[in-house]
């Protein structure tokens, strides 16, 4: 192993400054994609419900959707699966794979015709959204020391994309439109994702330490090393292997909070008297605040470090539930109450996913990076089947307002396992770790 350390220090593939920046701007538009793909589902749920639901009382039809949603959630374990095939075949032939998987999901959803077939196409969505092997791409190819910088200009820009769903919200679903008119959402991803993959083909390049760790390890039974299995236990053979455990215990409790982000929605169409024009607003909100804080963390992990971020995203996601409570009784100040509630849920979930995505690389060696990412993001989904499931069942007994409180209070917990378990990673030399 320490050979192999030795050997990765002292020998490069090097990548022009040239295609380093022709990288980001493909990254920029993977992002931009799987952003917008992984949430524009959530601004229709009651759309969902009108077409399909109709005709249940409310809390029953909630309790139906978040099922539906559960079982579709079922789509994301494929994340495990291409990450550690990725650290196989290499980082490229997924990133191809999960980019044109984006755009024919969005075309499948299109044709939905009752909720069960909208079910289906909804798990091929989540097999292909958040698969985090952009975020191993720039991971790979960035100086240690601009790495944080990089990944959040890379994210920041990305997030543009759900500047899109409130615009397409508002120009498709509108108080007269008619039944059926989310469908228009899905030509966005449609449009970017099939061009981007064919692009991608002829001008992205493999990452150069992939490349490197490959051409270190010829001869050395690399098909002993590309075994999912071996590298999954591997990870908890690491110096880091407490951090990887504390990690997807908090992303556990992440993933059961991802129903927040699915259904607030129609929380806010159900439980207050707004408005489609005053949702659509608040969407528009929640887009400008996520794509700041995006910026935010951009120009801060690298300077203060990823851990303060984390104390504080792992704050704003339990504030966000309760105001969301508040607003749905108080009768009063609705708008701005639930657009606190939720712009506070969406920051501190995206930027506890976003933490959780990037510290998860930067204490694992590259042969096992691609497997701990997938891992990572396995546990996240085990807790958001659970969370649906559990939720579908707490939704029909006591209603949306107090399911978000009792998933979403408890990630306070994340405060102390942060303090007493998590390292600082800023700045850390990626060819050092074992």
């Amino acid at each position: 192993m320490v050979n192999e350390i030795d050997a990765e220090k002292t020998h490069t593939v090097k990548r022009s400054r040239g295609y380093f920046f022709l990288l980001l701007v493909f990254l920029v538009f993977i992002q931009l994609l799987d952003s917008y793909s992984a949430s524009y589902t959530g601004s229709f749920p009651s759309k969902i419900i009108e077409e399909f639901l109709t005709g249940y009382p409310q809390n029953t039809a909630d309790s139906i959707m978040n099922l539906c949603i559960g079982l579709a959630s079922l789509g994301m374990y494929s994340v495990f699966i291409s990450q550690g095939i990725s650290d196989r075949f290499g980082r490229k032939p997924m990133l191809i794979i999960t980019t044109f998987g984006m755009g024919i999901a969005a075309l499948l959803l299109n044709f939905s015709t009752n909720i069960q077939t909208y079910t289906i196409f909804l798990v091929f969505t989540y097999m292909f959204v958040s698969s985090d092997i952009w975020l191993i791409y720039i991971t790979e190819e960035s100086d240690a020391k601009k790495r944080g910088f990089y990944t959040n200009i890379v994210m920041a820009l990305g997030i543009l994309g759900p500047f899109f769903i409130p615009l397409f919200r508002s120009l498709f679903i509108t108080e007269t439109s008619a039944v059926g008119s989310w469908r228009g959402m899905t030509y966005f991803p449609m449009a970017i994702a099939f061009p981007l993959g064919f692009l991608m083909v002829f001008f992205v390049k493999e990452t150069s330490k992939y490349e490197l760790s490959r051409s270190i390890h010829v001869g050395k039974i690399p098909a002993e090393r590309g075994k999912i299995i071996k590298n999954m236990k591997q990870l908890f053979l690491t110096q880091r292997r407490k951090e990887v455990v504390v990690l997807c215990v908090m992303s556990f409790m992440l993933g059961l909070n991802y129903l927040i982000l699915q259904m607030a929605e129609s929380f806010a169409a159900s439980s207050t008297s707004l408005t489609e024009g005053e949702i659509n607003n608040i969407i528009i909100i929640i887009a400008i605040s996520i794509f700041f804080a995006y910026l935010i963390i951009a120009f801060l992990s690298d300077k203060i470090g990823r851990k303060f971020l984390l104390y504080i995203f792992s704050a704003m996601l339990p504030i966000g539930c309760v105001l969301l409570f508040i607003g749905s009784k108080l009768g009063s100040n609705e708008f701005l109450l639930m657009s606190l509630g939720m712009t506070l849920g969406y920051i501190g979930h995206n930027g506890l996913q976003i933490l959780f995505r990037i510290i998860i690389v930067e204490i694992l060696p590259t042969e096992r990076r691609g497997t701990g990412s997938g891992f990572r993001a396995f546990i996240q989904s085990l807790g958001i089947t659970l969370g649906f499931f559990i939720g579908a069942f707490f939704t029909q007994q006591i209603g949306l307002g107090i399911t978000f409180l009792i998933f979403g209070i408890p990630v306070v917990l994340n405060i102390p396992l942060i303090y007493v378990f998590l390292k600082e990673t800023k700045g850390a030399d990626l060819t050092a770790i074992q």
